[in-house]
């Protein structure tokens, strides 16, 4: 039955894009086992959106919890000398 009552969450979530040979790599560190790629960052990012989406429906769907609140924190190099991969990190919004 059709509930009209049905609220609406909102998740932030962080979204890394990364360059991955001639394609981008998309993850989101909170969100185990969530990969997307693209053939622009653009396309990533979307393709990275629509996978965690589809995720936190399943994680809802299924009763498990929602990992809000991780907080991710990234190594420093060893050598800061070599050249590091350029890396955009994206704040997104969804509401389900």
């Amino acid at each position: 039955m059709f509930n009209l009552f049905k609220k609406k969450v909102t998740f932030t979530i962080t979204l890394i894009v990364e360059p991955d040979g001639d394609r981008f790599h998309a993850y989101c560190p909170a969100l185990k086992g969530v990969h997307a790629e693209g053939s622009t960052e653009k396309e990533a990012c979307d393709n990275g959106i629509d996978a965690s989406i589809a995720y936190i429906k399943s994680l809802i769907k299924h009763g498990d919890a929602v990992p809000l609140g991780v907080e991710v924190k990234e190594e420093q190099p060893m050598f800061p000398m070599m050249p590091q991969p350029m890396k955009c990190v994206h704040q997104v919004q969804m509401t389900i």
